[in-house]
């Protein structure tokens, strides 16, 4: 699976989807991640998983401009994004629920398999996802301060950056980093996209994601529950990005749903029905506009131990 998934992803990085085509910024990869690579990724993972009694799920948003957070770090009162993208794998096993989550900020590598992470913006995101400070969100559709991630285990593991490089051997390439040490050089072996997303569900490995599951009810459950449910009801429009034709800004694909699999219950994100809020512009006075975070979210459900 996470050969398939990582696959799926190469292409999107290196064709875009849709609007987004050969995409070249940071922000253009997200959304061809978000809005077409889930759905590669579907169309991959069907065909392994048919008939091993699974469903599985995956919904994909993109929003550009991430919830901003405020901190007291190395250089004194600070603030910055808090991600670029939010995964979250949903396992349910007999009808248990068992979620992982992790934070990703997304770089461009500033030469082939190199990545700096001295600019200011850099500076501060790393200093937070090593050290994991107190923060307060500063946008009020987010009711949390004081969020403390180290009151329970596995704090290192909530934030990862990935990296993208253009130039790796000719193909553009997604691959994860954890925030320490301070990523610089991009190696073969460190683990694409496709594949954490794939170790995040299967959760046997350290390292791929945080359990986050609402039961815990820590402060990083409950941060990644109030990122879905802000996200999924946030609509954004960007016509440099998208293009002029507003097409949606989330997609879903749902596959291995037969008679042999478990049905998928309705969960935080699903507010919608199934159905996500219609693209529209962001009005000028967009602080009135609660800040969403990209998502890719992924259910599977299984009556197997």
């Amino acid at each position: 699976m996470a050969a398939a998934a990582d696959a799926a992803i190469d292409n999107v990085l290196l064709n875009g989807t849709g609007p987004i085509v050969r995409p070249k910024k940071e922000v253009a990869h997200v959304a061809a991640v978000t809005l077409g690579g889930i759905c590669d990724i579907a169309e991959a993972w069907e065909r392994i998983c048919s008939g091993r009694g699974i469903s599985l799920r995956l919904a994909g948003i993109f929003c550009h401009a991430a919830p901003q957070v405020r901190f007291k770090g190395q250089s004194g009162k600070t603030a910055c994004e808090l991600a670029d993208l939010l995964v979250v794998t949903d396992i349910r096993k007999r009808g248990a629920l068992t979620r992982r989550a992790a934070l990703i900020q997304a770089k461009m590598a500033r030469a082939k398999q190199r990545v700096s992470m001295t600019g200011p913006s850099s500076c501060k995101q790393l200093d937070l996802y090593q050290n994991w400070y107190r923060f307060d969100f500063v946008d009020p559709a987010y009711p949390m301060s004081r969020v403390d991630f180290r009151k329970s285990p596995g704090s290192r593991w909530s934030g990862t950056f990935g990296v993208i490089d253009p130039r790796f051997d000719a193909q553009p390439r997604w691959t994860q980093h954890p925030a320490r040490p301070t990523p610089s050089i991009i190696w073969n072996h460190d683990p694409r996209l496709g594949r954490f997303i794939a170790e995040m569900a299967d959760g046997t490995q350290r390292g791929f994601g945080r359990l986050a599951t609402p039961s815990l009810n820590t402060d990083w459950s409950k941060t990644v529950e109030l990122l879905l449910t802000v996200t999924y009801k946030r609509a954004f429009g960007d016509k440099a990005i998208l293009g002029p034709a507003r097409p949606p800004r989330g997609a879903s694909a749902i596959v291995c749903f037969g008679n042999t699999a478990v049905p998928i219950s309705q969960s935080s994100f699903k507010l919608f029905d199934g159905m996500l809020p219609p693209l529209r512009s962001i009005p000028e006075d967009a602080e009135r506009e609660p800040v969403g975070l990209s998502v890719v979210h992924l259910e599977l459900a299984t009556d197997q131990d």
